[in-house]
């Protein structure tokens, strides 16, 4: 090598600064001259060698260092494997990696072929020719290559697959020509394979290939192992980084279609982060929010907002969001944001579930809000238009009833007073029975389900109060236990195929309520156990006084209901749906009625039930109720009610 100090100088320099450092510091020192020596021209690899075996020899005479010689030729060695490193950490691809490998090959040997397989589904074998070779070189070279693989336990690998999926890569600026006395041989007279391993794990085969013999030397054997090493190193970087890319490309294109769905969406969708404040929305949920005429900005608290602006909606709306927040889903919530002036107001319905961080351990750490947002105006503005209707029929329904019922009682007293006259003339006998019987029956008949009639009626005017809010309760103080009684017996009369029990398991029984609306819930709940219990059987109405509340349950041993229906037996229009209940009739709004009567109360409705094995409803009324309207007609009972004992009614 070239240096710019005379050799003289180097060797006397040399020997002082080996003689100064020790056999451990000599890795330390070499870096320290790899900057002096990035100006220097290299050897060829085999002068490198041959230096490197000529340096062997030669040692001080203590025997405890390396001479200056020495010395030199390491600075020289670990250049050149500086240089072939940066060829192959330079390398971005696997064409740039067949080509700095190529190149540094070529720097060793004087060779026909270079053939890299690499280990996949399927495998990839690349095929670098210096020059053009015939198909019967190809053929041989591909067969030694599936032989090799498999000597080291390449599993399915066949030389007809690899001669598939082979691609020949051939860098002009490396391809070089034949020698006039070289001839294309058909045979390949040298060969080495190398394996590839990364981390003692063996990614693929490196098989270099020539038409000459004696071309690879056993010396070089080791340098040809270390530039297999970095070729190695590379290929997986490139592999790792390929992966890496295909990743984030499957990242972008799935973050573009989602962008691309939540822009389309018809539903409003926003997320806020973990203050509450909204990070992003689509284009629906600013239609939404600018219909609120609140102005909702992004990057602040919505509670900030809400200090700030008269809309009532929007406190409701940071509940359902601080519910989210504190892990709860929320689903289907309706929030009247539109004016109260108007008729129909803007209603969306709102559902919002937790973001968590799935980076964090566990079930992650909550760091944000989704929302969705439902416009179901035109929705509450069909049911307004059917409850008008329900409400208007139901009213014009009530006038030719009232008529009906009147001229049939009219009639059937009128025959009733004709009869009895009758028998007492003697125009009859006392025993026989008179023509005008069978119109009795009949009349009876016309009586009776103008009767029914009318309690559907009654059941579509309670539907319309409480769906407008105009449900009024008349408060009166009443014996609880007396009503039960009543209720009871009435129904137990067309009841024959059922025992109905009443157990009383309190001492105090008088509460203050709408006496005439509890009454119609007892009687429905008795109703519906009679309807669902088809085989008669008993039914056990039990109150009791627990935590300053009454508690009346109603049990029977009829068909039951299913726990996906008793989800919905409270809601209007709900009628249960199965083969054992399709006869019975009704239009589901007794329940819904009821429901509605004893949340006004201040108490709670429910069912236990289990299908086939009977049901169980239970509802509660406050001992004293928290609020009394001013009272429009309070009846008080005349004197105390006698206490009612357990008994078979």
């Amino acid at each position: 090598m070239e240096s710019s100090l005379s050799q003289e100088q180097e060797e006397s320099e040399g020997s002082q600064q080996v003689s100064q450092i020790p056999t451990a510091g000599i890795l330390s020192a070499t870096r320290q001259t790899l900057a002096t020596a990035k100006a220097q021209t290299l050897d060829t690899p085999q002068q490198t060698f041959d230096t490197m075996e000529k340096a062997k020899t030669v040692q001080e005479p203590n025997g405890r260092g390396f001479s200056a010689e020495r010395l030199a030729t390491l600075q020289r060695e670990l250049q050149y494997l500086n240089t072939i490193g940066k060829r192959f950490v330079a390398a971005i691809d696997r064409f740039q990696v067949h080509r700095a490998l190529l190149v540094t090959l070529q720097e060793l040997y004087s060779f026909s072929a270079c053939c890299i397989l690499l280990k996949g589904e399927p495998y990839d074998l690349f095929i670098i020719p210096c020059y053009p070779l015939n198909s019967s070189f190809l053929e041989s070279m591909i067969q030694r290559i599936a032989s090799a693989a498999t000597a080291i336990n390449f599993p399915s690998v066949t030389a007809e697959h690899l001669a598939r999926t082979a691609y020949y890569d051939a860098p002009d600026d490396l391809a070089r020509r034949r020698l006039p006395h070289e001839l294309a041989g058909a045979y390949i007279q040298s060969s080495l394979n190398v394996p590839l391993i990364v981390e003692n794990r063996i990614i693929g085969l490196l098989s270099l290939f020539d038409e000459q013999a004696g071309t690879f030397d056993k010396n070089l054997l080791q340098m040809t192992t270390m530039i297999a090493d970095y070729a190695a190193v590379a290929l997986d970087n490139v592999r790792l980084h390929e992966r890496e890319n295909a990743l984030w490309r499957d990242a972008e294109l799935e973050r573009l279609r989602l962008e691309l769905i939540i822009g389309s969406m018809a539903e409003g969708l926003l997320i806020t982060d973990e203050r509450g404040a909204i990070t992003s929305l689509n284009a629906s949920a600013e239609q939404l929010l600018a219909q609120t005429l609140t102005t909702v900005r992004t990057g602040i608290p919505l509670a900030q907002l809400a200090a700030t602006s008269n809309a009532g909606w929007l406190l409701r709306f940071i509940e359902i969001i601080q519910q989210a927040l504190a892990g709860q889903t929320v689903k289907s919530q309706e929030l009247v944001a539109g004016s109260a002036k108007e008729r129909v107001p803007l209603t969306l319905s709102v559902s919002a579930a937790p973001l968590n961080d799935t980076n964090a351990r566990g079930h992650g750490r909550t760091i944000g809000v989704v929302v969705v947002l439902n416009d179901i105006t035109s929705s509450k503005q069909i049911e307004r238009l059917k409850d008008d209707f329900v409400s208007v029929v139901s009213h014009e329904l009530r006038t030719p009833l009232t008529a009906i019922k009147g001229y049939t009682q009219h009639v059937a007293r009128r025959i009733e007073r004709r009869v009895r006259k009758m028998r007492a003339s003697g125009e009859i006998a006392l025993e026989s029975e008179p023509p005008e019987s069978y119109d009795l029956r009949n009349l009876a008949i016309i009586q009776s389900q103008a009767e029914h009639l009318e309690r559907l009626v009654n059941d579509l005017l309670d539907h319309s109060q409480v769906q407008y809010g105009n449900l009024r309760l008349q408060y009166s103080t009443f014996d609880l236990a007396t009503l039960l009684h009543e209720t009871a017996h009435s129904i137990q009369a067309s009841a024959e195929q059922h025992t109905i029990t009443l157990k009383v398991e309190c001492e105090e029984t008088m509460v203050r309520a709408d006496r005439v609306r509890i009454g119609q819930v007892i009687g429905n709940i008795l109703d519906n156990a009679v309807k669902y219990s088809p085989h008669g059987g008993q039914i056990v109405v039990i109150l009791r006084i627990e935590d300053a509340l009454y508690y009346v349950s109603v049990i029977d041993q009829g068909i039951g209901v299913s726990a996906e229906q008793s989800e919905h037996i409270f809601e209007r229009f709900y009628r249960l749906h199965n083969t054992a209940s399709q006869n019975y009739s009704g239009i589901g709004l007794g329940l819904y009625v009821a429901r509605a009567i004893i949340d006004s109360h201040g108490g709670e409705i429910s069912l236990v039930s289990k299908q086939g094995l009977g049901s169980t409803f239970n509802f509660t009324l406050p001992l004293k109720p928290a609020y009394v309207p001013p009272p429009e007609g309070d009846n008080e009972p005349a004197g105390p009610e006698p206490e009612l004992q357990r008994q078979d009614l």
